[in-house]
């Protein structure tokens, strides 16, 4: 199994992203993002850069297949997150996009800090 490595790209990009603060609890800050990318199949390690997540933040990420205008919907090919890992200012996400040909893929990321 080989893994392709897709572009760096960055999530903070003021239309793509909205934060909230959070009072109580252990969580100060909770951002929300997403990124759509280029077509990928198999196995692709997904590096999203935002300045607001680091090695101690939770990062939560979805994936779905999108159409030529970014929209999102469930088509037939299998498209799961299988790996999540936050550094300082990015996260890698391992996504498997079983399918032969490639396809459009939309990550949405919330951080929780």
């Amino acid at each position: 199994m080989s893994t392709l490595n897709a572009p760096e790209t960055n999530a903070e990009v003021a239309a793509q992203t909205d934060g909230l603060a959070v009072t109580g609890g252990n969580v100060a800050d909770l951002w929300r993002g997403w990124v759509v990318w280029g077509a990928y199949n198999g196995w692709v390690n997904f590096p999203i850069t935002w300045n607001v997540i680091n090695p101690n933040s939770t990062v939560i990420v979805t994936a779905s297949e999108v159409d030529a205008n970014g929209v999102r919907f469930i088509g037939a090919a299998p498209v799961t997150v299988t790996g999540i890992a936050p550094g300082s200012g990015i996260v890698t996400v391992k996504i498997n996009i079983a399918w032969n040909s490639p396809l459009r893929i939309r990550t949405d990321v919330v951080v929780l800090n």
